[in-house]
C-alpha cells in the first residue's frame, strides 16, 4: 500500500514538474516575442535620409586662407547661428540658395534640411576640419555624449544634446540615421586621421526658449 502511494506521489510530482517546466518555457517564449516587438517598434523610429554634400576635407592654412573682408561682408546675410560651447564653435549659416552656402565659405546648410521650427525635422550642417579659416568643425571629434549644441534662429535658442556619432564612406552621398520621432540636429565633417570617411554627429532637441 505504501509502495503504491509512493508511486502515485512520484507520478504526481513528475506531472507537476513537467507542467511547471512547460509554463516557464512558454513564459520565456512570450516574453521574447514581446521584447522583439518592442525592439522592432523602436527600430521603426529610425529612418535613413540620403543627402549630397560638398567634398569635405581636412583644410589647412596653406590650402585656403580667405581675407577678413571676405567674411565680414556676409554677416548680415546669416539666417541663424550654430554654437557648440565645449569646442568653442560659434558660426553663422546662410540660406540654402545663397552663393555663400558652401563649405568653402561657411558652415553649410545641407540641401533638404529642416529649420528648428519644424517638429521632428532635421537640421543638417556641414563644414571642413583642419586649421584653416574655414575649418569650423575641426574639434568636433572631442565631443562627449550629451555635449550641447545650440541653434539661434528667429530670436529663439534651440538646445540639443549629442546622442551618437558614426562614420560613413566618403562617396559623395551619405546616409543619416536618426530617430524620426525627435527634432534633431546633424553635424557632418571629415573624419580625423581618415581621408576615406566622414563623421556624422547626431543631436536631439532638449529645450527651446527666447
Amino acid at each position: 500500500m505504501l509502495k503504491k502511494l509512493s508511486k502515485n506521489v512520484k507520478a504526481t510530482l513528475s506531472i507537476l514538474f513537467t507542467i511547471i517546466g512547460l509554463y516557464l518555457i512558454l513564459c520565456n517564449y512570450f516574453i521574447g516575442i514581446k521584447e522583439n516587438v518592442f525592439t522592432n517598434k523602436n527600430m521603426a523610429l529610425m529612418s535613413k535620409q540620403v543627402v549630397v554634400v560638398e567634398n569635405l576635407e581636412e583644410i589647412n592654412e596653406i590650402d585656403y586662407e580667405p581675407t577678413v573682408d571676405e567674411f565680414d561682408d556676409r554677416k548680415d546675410n546669416y539666417i541663424g547661428y550654430l554654437e557648440v560651447p565645449d569646442v568653442s564653435i560659434r558660426r553663422g549659416f546662410v540660406a540654402e540658395n545663397s552663393k555663400y552656402n558652401s563649405v568653402g565659405y561657411n558652415v553649410m546648410l545641407v540641401s533638404g534640411s529642416d529649420m528648428p521650427t519644424k517638429q521632428k525635422g532635421n537640421l543638417i550642417l556641414a563644414a571642413h576640419r583642419g586649421n584653416s579659416a574655414v575649418s569650423f568643425f575641426d574639434k568636433l571629434y572631442l565631443l562627449k555624449e550629451n555635449a550641447q549644441a545650440k541653434i539661434y534662429y528667429r530670436n529663439k535658442v534651440y538646445t540639443y544634446e549629442l546622442k551618437n556619432s558614426y562614420t560613413v564612406p566618403k562617396v559623395g552621398t551619405l546616409e543619416i540615421t536618426r530617430n524620426e520621432e525627435k527634432t534633431t540636429l546633424t553635424l557632418i565633417t571629415c573624419t580625423r586621421d581618415d581621408k576615406t570617411t566622414q563623421t556624422i554627429f547626431n543631436f536631439e532637441l532638449v529645450s527651446e526658449g527666447e
